[in-house]
């Protein structure tokens, strides 16, 4: 009996921890399928469908694209801060332009009007060196009002718009003015020219009694020049003897210096040097500054804008006023043009440099150099020729 006992009870034992062990087998299945489930159904959702594959396509196909759309296109172009590139000009357009006239280094001698319309690269500086002027190479507004023509040595031409507010000339150069024998003359109701010549050392001798038995009655003459290299002053070896001559011979004299002036102070200092070494004459016609630009080399005066070239004058012109004499401004109508801003300067006389006759310079000038290759008894070789509107010994 005791055998059979314990028998049964082995059997009971054996069965319990085989039904355990199934049982924990199956937990064990149970949350491994859970899991299974769980990490298949995240990649599911993960899988990109049909249309955002699509959707993505087309994005990426507009962005190959973007290099086609244009500024006007796009709404966030209008509130960019960076300053737009400006577009390549197109044929005819109109773009600012500034530009001037050149001497040789230290002579101070007064530039070939052959080729002192030398056309040069459009700028925007400053041109403000630009500002109210224009540049158009064609012919389609050439004979429009409003707007004054200058032809350079090449052909080209440049058409600056008329400022309005720089008071006009009122000379009929069509109607009064008269060439005799090589020398101008006007005369209208109002005024009569007076003939006059420029000279500097180049000029050589000199004899001014002839000049006068010729009906010269003014000579401008060069005082001295600053290098536009070496920015020295210097006087002309000739200015002395000229003025000496000049006056003895009953001829009315006035004084130029060739600026090479890179700032105010250095205008002062001109403008000083130029009244200090006429004081001991009898000067009755203008003290000029004579405004030019170097060609074919470089110059310190190569980078000035107008706005600091109109400056320079500006000061030379009002250091000489202060001194009781009278300034006067000597520049090509491509200078006064495109070079100086003439409504600041509204105030001075200008001297004009300009061979075509008649010129066509639409600006007040109260003197006028026409030539610069005429030839008069007391001279050999060429000389400028001037007029005067005004007479300034009276004045």
């Amino acid at each position: 009996m005791a055998s059979d006992y314990y028998g049964q009870d082995n059997d009971k034992s054996y069965q319990k921890t085989v039904a355990m062990c199934v049982a924990a087998a199956s937990l064990v299945i149970l949350l491994f399928l859970v899991v299974l489930y769980v990490n298949s159904d995240d990649k599911k959702d993960d899988k990109p469908s049909a249309s955002v594959s699509m959707e993505t396509e087309e994005e990426d196909d507009i962005l190959k694209d973007s290099h086609n759309i244009t500024s006007s296109e796009l709404d966030f172009w209008k509130d960019e801060k960076k300053p737009l590139p400006l577009p390549k000009e197109e044929e005819g357009e109109l773009t600012p332009y500034r530009d001037g006239d050149d001497a040789e280094e230290g002579s101070g001698s007064e530039p070939d009007l052959d080729k002192d319309k030398e056309s040069s690269k459009p700028k925007r500086d400053d041109d403000s060196e630009g500002e109210g002027s224009l540049n158009r190479e064609s012919d389609d507004i050439k004979d429009k009002e409003g707007y004054i023509a200058i032809t350079d040595e090449k052909g080209s031409t440049r058409y600056y718009e008329l400022l309005t507010d720089v008071p006009k000339n009122e000379y009929d150069l069509e109607n009064s003015l008269i060439n005799e024998n090589g020398f101008l003359t006007y005369k209208d109701s109002k005024r009569e020219s007076i003939r006059g010549v420029d000279l500097s050392k180049y000029n050589g001798t000199v004899d001014f009694a002839k000049l006068k038995e010729n009906g010269i009655g003014f000579a401008m003459l060069r005082l001295g020049s600053r290098g536009y290299g070496t920015g020295n002053i210097t006087l002309d070896e000739k200015f002395v003897e000229y003025a000496q001559n000049a006056q003895l011979a009953g001829i009315q004299i006035g004084a130029y210096f060739y600026s090479q002036a890179v700032n105010e102070t250095e205008a002062v200092e001109e403008a000083n040097y130029i009244v200090g070494a006429v004081s001991s004459f009898n000067v009755r016609y203008p003290i000029a500054i004579d405004v030019e630009k170097v060609k074919n080399d470089e110059a310190r005066t190569d980078k000035l804008t107008a706005e600091e070239r109109t400056a320079i004058v500006k000061m030379f012109c009002d250091t000489v006023k202060g001194y009781g004499y009278k300034p006067i401004i000597y520049a090509t109508k491509d200078m006064l043009v495109s070079g100086l801003e003439l409504d600041t300067l509204a105030d001075y006389d200008v001297w004009l440099a300009d061979e075509t006759v008649p010129t066509d310079y639409p600006y007040r000038y109260s003197m006028w150099q026409y030539s610069t290759k005429g030839r008069i008894d007391g001279i050999t070789g060429d000389i400028d020729f001037d007029i005067s509107f005004i007479d300034y010994e009276k004045r």
